[in-house]
């Protein structure tokens, strides 16, 4: 998505004939997200976003222990050691060898057994792909932890017990997850980290994209080609992350917008859709989409939510998706930035695994602080790079009179401009989730102010927004586009 001049007024320039048809569902009643009913485990499924029809189905359902659930406390799970996370690329063979054993040994567990690696697996199948019903609501509205403000701090304590399952299993409690450091474009850890790619290991996983492997660069966006130069491909990725992640100053546009009690994304309409964050739509969907294997269905492991989390490399994914979002809040140009402090989303409830394979009820507003939770990141230099990046500007007319004289809203086929220009905001990557609903409906918001800056039109009076899809033979329908000022 790009924009070529600004506005109150607006244009849209598209590359496909859109339609849609709206229909306002009743408000959900404000609650935070209650634990489900673990005894009531529906199929899991996973649906193609675009061509040929195709729904896989997983039986993702959860042991359920024997002993009652129990609530965390920071005093009952005390940090009894600081977990370091460090990036991928630069993991030693000492450690390299402790976390084989360690995935060597979950993995060795049973299935029964809430601490294996297919029941840590199916904890983000079951609630990322329809596995369990909302509690307290009828009509049967399944869980999702993605495409809303729940996907930051859910994936925060599912890394979380999953690293203190990893050290318990090899009696280190100083253990810590490594973290993917795809965004670095200076020292090597845009490339899949070679400690994965290890054949007949417990971290390797032979249904990874061959078109990625080191020493390729991975791209972040799904618009970037394979076959660019390295050079290209590194500036592309500089300008996605600047834009996922600098340009979204608020916590709706970085963390997503409200997922409430109730919230149903398999029967949504653009009215009341979640809006994923910027983080999540962007780079961190970017990796999901390149990393999965081509030649499987549905892009497995890594490419659909229901598998992803069979790939040990997506722990790693998202330590850094987590690193990111301390980042966000405290090393950005523009100072400290602030979390979402609705009590709907402080108050949603999720449940895991620790590292006796007890079931534990937590809270959002408990992930807030990582380092009240024991876990630290060593800093990456390169961060610096993308904060500042200065995406140049491509523009030197204005289009709109070329749209006009189009013909506005729909103007046809036309070239668009490079992904690392000032006129880039984003990219939206779909990701296979729940089949439930064939049909998608996702809202999805851009900062565009430092885009007109940069352009040097931020007073002009229109704007023309191009809107192109990519690597999709699907019907793709859009509601509309609108511009508002906001601060939250």
């Amino acid at each position: 998505m790009e924009v070529d001049h600004p506005t109150s007024k607006m244009r849209c320039l598209s590359f496909l004939s859109f339609f849609v048809a709206i229909t306002v569902l009743a408000r959900v009643q404000a609650a935070p997200l209650q634990i489900p009913d673990l005894t009531q485990c529906e199929i899991a499924s996973a649906s193609a976003a675009a061509g040929t029809p195709l729904t896989l189905y997983f039986n993702c359902c959860l042991p359920i222990p024997s002993t009652p659930m129990v609530d965390f406390s920071f005093d009952k799970y005390q940090t009894v050691q600081e977990h370091i996370r460090r990036p991928a690329h630069t993991a030693s063979e000492e450690y390299i060898a402790k976390i084989n054993k360690a995935y060597k040994l979950m993995k060795a567990l049973p299935d029964t057994d809430g601490r294996s690696f297919k029941a840590q697996a199916n904890l983000h199948c079951s609630f990322c792909n329809g596995g369990y019903p909302q509690k307290g609501i009828s009509g049967n509205i399944p869980v999702q932890v993605h495409f809303s403000w729940l996907f930051l701090p859910w994936h925060r304590w599912y890394l979380y017990f999953h690293e203190r399952i990893l050290g318990s299993l090899i009696g280190d409690p100083s253990f810590s997850l490594v973290y993917w450091n795809w965004d670095d474009q200076v020292s090597g850890g845009n490339k899949i980290p070679e400690m994965f790619t290890r054949v007949n290991t417990s971290i390797y996983d032979e249904k990874r994209n061959p078109n990625v492997q080191p020493p390729v660069v991975v791209p972040l966006a799904a618009t970037t080609a394979y076959n660019q130069s390295e050079s290209i491909v590194t500036n592309k990725n500089l300008n996605n992350m600047y834009q996922s992640i600098v340009t979204a100053s608020t916590a709706t546009l970085f963390m997503g917008g409200a997922f409430r009690a109730g919230t149903d994304l398999s029967n949504s309409t653009v009215i009341n859709a979640p809006l994923g964050g910027g983080i999540e739509n962007g780079v961190h969907n970017g990796i999901h989409y390149y990393t999965g294997d081509p030649r499987q269905e549905l892009l497995q492991n890594m490419g659909n939510f229901a598998t992803a989390s069979r790939d040990p490399i997506f722990y790693a994914h998202h330590s850094n998706v987590d690193r990111l979002w301390n980042v966000w809040r405290f090393d950005m140009p523009d100072g400290e930035r602030f979390d979402h402090t609705d009590p709907d989303f402080l108050n949603a409830e999720f449940v895991f695994y620790d590292e006796n394979g007890q079931l534990v009820r937590v809270l959002a507003k408990d992930a807030l602080d990582s380092q009240k939770l024991g876990i630290y990141y060593k800093k990456a230099t390169s961060d610096d790079l993308w904060i500042n990046y200065d995406p140049p500007a491509k523009t030197n007319v204005s289009a709109v009179p070329a749209a006009i004289a189009s013909g506005v809203p729909y103007v046809g086929a036309g070239s668009t401009t490079t992904t690392d220009s000032a006129e880039y905001l984003g990219t939206f990557n779909i990701i296979p989730a729940t089949g439930k609903n064939r049909n998608l409906v996702a809202t999805v918001k851009y900062e565009i102010g430092d885009n007109l800056k940069r352009i040097g039109i931020q007073k002009q009076e229109e704007v023309v927004i191009s809107l192109v899809v990519t690597k999709s033979n699907t019907t793709v329908t859009i509601e509309g586009l609108k511009i508002d000022y906001e601060d939250q």
